[in-house]
């Protein structure tokens, strides 16, 4: 048998329609599509969730209300762009009217929050598999104002790697929770998977300095590699260069590279910039209080090479998420 197609490869195969368009785009392979309009542009980008798959099944209503939009104002920050509106298509498996408060009272806190407002949508029941309902599901398809707008192309040799926040928090409360890992799940570990913290102005900053930009979604090398991809070029990567939360580094090395290379779930961002924006970055950065590592350096080649600290070259053995590679 052959090997199943990931997820990233059924895209490219199927997605890529060649259909044309009035209003012209970068075409598919990014967090956004950058869309021009007459004069403006969009960035628009669409994720679809699920209890079971995106969520624990006894997840907080609240949290995965606000973790649904929060996941997709990640990729507009990717893109350079201004949340304006949203739509959402809920699939229910019933209608449970406590579920659906708890799920709108944080959906309407994330919009707030970021001022991004609900325009429309669709509400369905969801089908029969076997005698239970399929999980819940949401799509939200969001929109906000760009400029240039950033891609995953444009990545330069000799450029930084940059990422933002603490990565691998997430994917340790994930792993602590389902009893993958010995050990208790901080409130702060908790905090980082359920209610992301979409890299908004920090996107909107790096307009003027990225060259490349993605969101961290799949796992930080996996990320990274559709930069590498779309930009054709390569990269030496430190993976202890990263900042990490204490109660990641409790868990020890071993874990906190896992899930810092691959675990996913993050909704930071990872971008590339010359040299010389990073004082620009760096104050940035210290004036809205959030955390940047820059963790490596873009190559000429096409090839991913990882090193520790002390520049010993590390085996790459960090696979990030993949819907169909089950």
């Amino acid at each position: 048998m052959g090997q199943c197609p990931s997820e990233f490869d059924l895209i490219e195969r199927y997605f890529s329609l060649g259909v044309p368009s009035k209003w012209p785009s970068q075409g598919i392979g990014d967090d956004c599509a950058i869309i021009s309009i007459g004069t403006s542009k969009i960035a628009v980008t669409t994720d679809t969730l699920a209890i079971g798959t995106h969520f624990l099944p006894d997840a907080d209503p609240f949290t995965v209300g606000y973790k649904a939009l929060a996941v997709n104002l990640s990729d507009l920050a990717a893109a350079a762009a201004v949340p304006r509106a949203f739509f959402l298509a809920l699939s229910l498996d019933k209608a449970d009217e406590a579920w659906i408060e708890r799920f709108t009272a944080g959906l309407k806190k994330c919009a707030q929050q970021y001022g991004c407002a609900l325009l429309g949508g669709d509400t369905t029941r969801t089908s029969f598999i076997g005698q239970e309902r399929a999980p819940v599901t949401m799509t939200i398809t969001a929109m906000g104002d760009v400029q240039e707008g950033l891609t995953r192309k444009g990545a330069k040799p000799g450029d930084d790697i940059w990422v933002s926040g603490t990565l691998g928090d997430a994917y340790a409360a994930l792993m602590l929770r389902t009893g993958e890992w010995e050990g208790t799940c901080t409130q702060h570990l908790a905090d980082r998977m359920d209610v992301p913290t979409p890299r908004v102005e920090l996107g909107q900053f790096l307009q003027d300095y990225a060259t490349a930009c993605a969101d961290v979604s799949d796992g930080f090398l996996q990320d990274l590699g559709h930069i590498l991809k779309r930009s054709a070029v390569g990269a030496v990567v430190n993976v202890d260069a990263c900042a990490a939360s204490v109660d990641l580094r409790a868990l020890g090395q071993q874990r906190c590279r896992q899930a810092q290379m691959a675990g996913g779930d993050d909704y930071e961002l990872v971008w590339t910039a010359p040299v010389a924006a990073r004082k620009a970055i760096e104050a940035f950065a210290k004036q809205i209080g959030i955390t940047v590592s820059c963790v490596g350096t873009i190559l000429s080649d096409t090839h991913l090479n990882l090193v520790d600290a002390t520049g010993a070259t590390v085996l790459n053995v960090y696979h990030g998420f993949d819907h169909f590679d089950q």
